[in-house]
């Protein structure tokens, strides 16, 4: 069990100081993916996007980690897949941390009001939609009251931490890319759903962020 105190303190230390970024991706990354400065040095463009790792306090206490089931959009190279809370950074928006506050909102109902910012993990390129992606990290001392948006948001879950940090839930398979081809793959083996790809590597920095163990 992950204490929900214990891991926001330990955040809060881990994010305002040196991250484990590349070392702590390669852990849960696909076959063949590259750091992300490796990938901007080939592409020409790409879109920006940010989500945020929002973590409650359970009843018992324990660090909790919100995710979302995403539905079948038309045209979204990430549809059915688990994702953070999160979407494309847009013109109007004050920074990428409001980006990832207002899809939050958007996206799950939860108020900006409501998230304490700790800070940020590394970014990472997601070839498939060609979105270089800004991670962070906020908390809440309650359990979210959600409102989803139904046209984005299939299901919630969430998850302790500690879940995260146990060899036997962390599991590999092929799975079909947006492109069409079989990819190679760690992934979270949650009660039968999938956590992988760029949300499972952005997952395996949270957690070696964490000076704990299960």
């Amino acid at each position: 069990m992950v204490i929900f105190d214990n891991a926001i303190e330990q955040l809060r230390q881990a994010l305002s100081s040196d991250l484990p970024g590349i070392d702590a991706h390669r852990v849960m990354a696909p076959d063949h993916r590259k750091p992300a400065s490796e990938y901007l040095k080939e592409v020409k463009s790409y879109k920006t996007g940010c989500v945020m790792a929002l973590i409650f306090p359970s009843e018992s206490g324990e660090a909790t980690l919100v995710l979302m089931e995403r539905t079948g959009v038309e045209g979204d190279v990430h549809a059915h897949q688990v994702s953070f809370p999160g979407g494309k950074h847009e013109e109007e928006d004050e920074g990428f941390l409001m980006t990832a506050l207002r899809e939050v909102y958007e996206e799950v109902g939860v108020p900006t009001a409501d998230i304490n910012v700790l800070g940020a993990l590394s970014e990472l390129y997601i070839p498939p939609s060609n979105f270089l992606v800004y991670p962070f990290v906020g908390y809440m001392e309650k359990r979210p009251e959600y409102r989803l948006s139904i046209d984005e948001v299939k299901n919630i879950l969430e998850v302790p931490l500690s879940f995260f940090l146990k060899a036997e839930n962390k599991k590999e398979t092929t799975f079909s890319s947006a492109r069409g081809y079989s990819v190679k793959a760690p992934y979270y083996d949650y009660s039968g759903i999938k956590i992988w790809g760029a949300t499972a590597m952005m997952i395996a920095e949270l957690v070696a962020c964490l000076e704990v163990r299960s």
